[in-house]
């Protein structure tokens, strides 16, 4: 009897130590999900210029067919994006992403307040894998400023923020002291804003120095001394369109293309299935600073969606 009782108590705080245990120690494998819902945003691509004039003159598939001019360097060189599949891992053998993206853009207005850009967006599934062209297009800058918040400025630099610029209206010229104009040409845009003038933005004509430049079109009574002036800050495209050539399935199947275009300046996403892609690459062309209407310093930001 003894025995047995003996059995039975030793029993019972077994188990009662597996309940303690179970109680104390369970929850905080489970306690701290992670947060796939609010995720950061990666920088996808760099801030540049066009990568070529046109998606042929980077990656030409027709006489390249095996594909070995793959751009292999990191984003931060102006290469392609790895997708990650969980947090701290990377894609390996036997393990696909298996999921979707939403990528924002934005640019440099130089031209004019609704510069244009072209891209292509392609993907492999291995580091030998075939390129998979996934979508072509193009997009409009809007007005959304490109900043942190809360509001601490412009996120990618601004050539020029400058407050108590002396605006003389005759010449339509605008002066500082401590030329923070170095670096400005004609042919940038500047928002301008002050007494006297109707705030907007507003051509650079000329930069005579690092201290003075001139715009044209704009709209004042009179001289001030202070104007602030902004010159060529980045926005956020407010327009996508995805030409009907993608070749990735889209619409009304599992695995799509999709464009969420707000048309009122605000930001524009792209979002894509990612299943079976390791690496994604924005391909940028018809974005040279320097022609016609065409935006320069393109970015690219991604995340899970």
């Amino acid at each position: 009897m003894k025995n047995r009782i003996g059995r039975i108590t030793i029993a019972g705080i077994f188990a009662l130590g597996i309940a303690i245990l179970a109680v104390t120690q369970v929850p905080r494998l489970f306690a701290e999900p992670l947060d796939i819902h609010h995720t950061s945003w990666k920088l996808v691509r760099e801030t540049a210029d066009e990568d070529g004039a046109s998606f042929a003159a980077v990656y030409n598939l027709t006489t390249s067919g095996n594909f070995a001019s793959k751009d292999s360097a990191t984003v931060a060189n102006g290469g392609p994006f790895r997708i990650p599949t969980r947090p701290g891992e990377l894609g390996t053998e036997g393990w696909s992403p298996g999921t979707r993206w939403m990528f924002a853009i934005c640019g440099k207005n130089y031209n004019n307040v609704d510069d244009t850009f072209s891209f292509n967006i392609v993907g492999w599934g291995k580091t030998n894998g075939m390129l998979q062209n996934i979508a072509e297009g193009d997009g409009v800058l809007g007005t959304q400023a490109v900043v942190v918040y809360p509001d601490g400025g412009d996120a990618l630099g601004e050539l020029v923020s400058e407050t108590s610029v002396v605006y003389t209206h005759a010449s339509t010229k605008f002066t500082v002291t401590n030329a923070a104009f170095d670096g400005v040409v004609a042919g940038m845009q500047a928002y301008v804003t002050g007494t006297n003038i109707t705030s907007g933005y507003y051509q650079v004509t000329a930069a005579t120095d690092a201290n003075n430049i001139e715009c044209s079109g704009i709209t004042a009574s009179n001289n001030n001394t202070d104007s602030t002036v902004q010159i060529n800050p980045s926005f956020w495209a407010d327009t996508i369109n995805i030409d009907e050539t993608t070749k990735w399935p889209r619409d009304g199947d599992a695995n799509n293309v999709t464009v969420y275009n707000s048309g009122d300046n605000e930001v524009a996403f792209i979002v894509i299935e990612t299943t079976g892609l390791d690496w994604i690459q924005f391909v940028v062309y018809a974005a040279d600073a320097a022609t016609n209407e065409e935006a320069g310093g393109i970015t690219v930001y991604g995340r899970p969606f």
